[in-house]
């Protein structure tokens, strides 16, 4: 699986997974370098020696595979503290319960449900988990983090003091899933942007996990109304059939300026009206 780097400005780098096009971020101080993600990892790390001789310091903006199954070439990681691996993987029993489903029930054949199956599940090694920090001084440039729970309890926000940057992972995105805790609501998660919105005054271009392209800080309202405005007339079953606590839908509404903008979510996550 190559690699793609793209330089975003002379301390900071894109490094984009071609094979599932997930974006790992490379922010580069005077003292030490900060590793947002780490994809599968396939050649990774060899790309990281080549843009930075600094120590690197390495974090999940949350715990899913394709954002974390890299950290076996690391010593430590630090991530939200609810997403560490004592306290449970739910992604991994939700990847199991669905794939179990099709081993069941479908005609695909097994190899190919266990290597989707490979990709889907979070898988430590040697590594280290500690806690995030409040904030990290890479030597002249400060990185801050917000916690953002939503998609994964320990999803979090990494904002770059120096350019004004936000990076969100999978926090917010033109196709946002919510499929972590049925039991949170897309209104619940519109509050959780609505808490954070002050703490983001002045910061302009929010760094996505599964885009090239930044969003824009207009963007956050948007999606805040499109999540309070979202209804169950909305959505149409997703493509997952079964394995999951009830069907997963695909609700949509589209935004003046933004377009379409998704959530892959659970109906009991929807007001009804």
């Amino acid at each position: 699986m190559a690699t793609k780097i793209t330089k975003l400005s002379d301390d900071t780098f894109m490094l984009t997974d071609k094979f599932i096009r997930v974006n790992e971020f490379l922010l580069i101080g005077s003292e030490r370098a900060l590793l947002l993600d780490t994809g599968y990892g396939s050649g990774l790390k060899e790309k990281v020696k080549k843009l930075t001789s600094l120590p690197v310091t390495v974090a999940n903006t949350h715990l899913h595979p394709d954002h974390s199954n890299g950290n076996r070439l690391f010593d430590e990681i630090f991530v939200g503290e609810a997403d560490l691996p004592s306290k449970g993987m739910p992604s991994n029993d939700l990847a199991k319960a669905v794939a179990t489903y099709y081993f069941i029930n479908s005609r695909i054949p097994d190899a190919i449900i266990e290597k989707v199956l490979q990709y889907g599940l979070i898988r430590t090694g040697g590594e280290k988990y500690s806690p995030l920090w409040k904030s990290i001084d890479l030597g002249g440039r400060v990185i801050r983090t917000l916690p953002c729970p939503g998609h994964t309890p320990g999803c979090t926000l990494f904002l770059d003091e120096k350019n004004k940057w936000v990076f969100a992972g999978d926090t917010i995105n033109p196709a946002f899933w919510a499929f972590t805790n049925p039991a949170l609501t897309l209104i619940d998660y519109a509050r959780v942007w609505m808490r954070l919105q002050p703490e983001l005054e002045g910061y302009g271009k929010i760094f996505i996990s599964h885009h090239s392209k930044p969003l824009d800080a207009g963007y956050v309202g948007a999606f805040i109304k499109n999540l309070l405005g979202m209804t169950l007339k909305d959505g149409k079953p997703s493509f997952i059939k079964g394995g999951t606590p009830q069907q997963v839908h695909i609700y949509k509404r589209r935004d003046e300026k933004y377009g379409n903008m998704a959530v892959w979510a659970y109906p009991s996550q929807v007001r009804k009206v």
